[in-house]
C-alpha cells in the first residue's frame, strides 16, 4: 500500500513476517546493545527491510547504523525513511539527486484520544477536518494529520537538523484525492531547501493508515 504514496525514482518495501525475527548486522546490533524485545524487533524489522529496499537501489549488504538524533545513516547517494508501528514496518528510499528527501509514517488507525488531538492540531486544522465529508471506510481525520506531520517531519529534521513541535507544521487533507498540503507556519523556522511546503499522498486500510512526501530538487 506504502507504493501509493511514491512514485519513481522512490523504493518501497514492506517488512515480512520473517523479517521482525531475521539477523542484524554486528553494526546494526551495537545500536541497541540493551533494547528490550520489543523495540529489538522493531529495529531488525526495519533495518532488514531497508537492506532489501536498498538491494533494489543496487546497494548490497549495508549497514544502516543509528546517526545524530536516532537518525538512520544511510549510504551515500542514497535518502530513505523508515517507519514502523504495532505489526507493520516499511521503507521507502531513492536515488539522492531528483529527490532530496523522504518521508513516510505509518500508525494504526484508532482515532486520536480528544488530549492527544488538541496536543497535535490547531484550532483551525480541528475545525477544518469537523467540514470534511465522512465518506465511507474514511478515517480519522485526526489520526490521518498526525500520520501527515510525522512523514513531514522525517524528511524535514535530516535536511535541517531543527526539531518542530507538531503546532509548527499546520496540514490540509484533501482524504477525497489521497491527498494533503503540509507547509512551515512559523516564519522564524528554517525552510528545508528553500521549500516550506510539501504535497504528500495519503493511503489506508482498515487498521492502518499511511502518508508519505518527496522533496524534490527546486526547478
Amino acid at each position: 500500500m506504502i507504493s501509493r504514496l511514491f512514485v519513481d525514482p522512490v523504493v518501497t518495501v514492506t517488512a515480512t513476517d520473517a523479517m521482525w525475527s531475521g539477523e542484524l548486522h554486528p553494526e546494526e546490533a551495537a545500536c541497541i546493545p540493551r533494547a528490550l524485545a520489543k523495540r529489538r524487533r522493531e529495529f531488525t524489522a526495519g533495518r532488514l527491510c531497508a537492506r532489501a529496499a536498498l538491494e533494489k537501489l543496487g546497494v548490497h549488504d549495508f549497514p544502516l547504523v543509528v546517526g545524530k538524533q536516532r537518525v538512520p545513516v544511510w549510504p551515500a547517494g542514497v535518502v530513505g525513511s523508515i517507519s514502523h508501528c504495532e505489526g507493520y514496518c516499511g521503507v521507502a528510499v531513492a536515488p539522492r539527486g531528483e529527490v532530496l528527501g523522504i518521508g513516510l509514517d505509518a500508525e494504526r488507525a484508532d482515532p486520536l484520544e480528544s488530549e492527544l488531538l488538541a496536543r497535535i492540531c490547531s484550532g483551525l486544522e480541528i475545525e477544518r477536518n469537523a467540514r470534511l465529508p465522512a465518506g465511507r471506510g474514511a478515517p480519522d481525520p485526526g489520526k490521518l494529520t498526525f500520520c501527515a506531520k510525522e512523514a513531514f517531519y522525517k524528511c524535514y529534521y535530516p535536511l535541517t537538523g531543527t526539531f518542530l513541535g507538531f503546532k509548527d507544521v499546520e496540514v490540509e487533507l484533501d482524504p477525497g484525492q489521497s491527498r494533503f498540503q503540509a507547509r512551515l507556519c512559523r516564519p522564524e523556522t528554517p525552510s528545508v531547501c528553500g521549500v516550506r511546503e510539501l504535497e504528500g499522498r495519503l493511503a489506508w486500510s482498515d487498521e492502518l493508515v499511511f502518508a508519505g512526501v518527496t522533496l524534490r530538487k527546486p526547478g
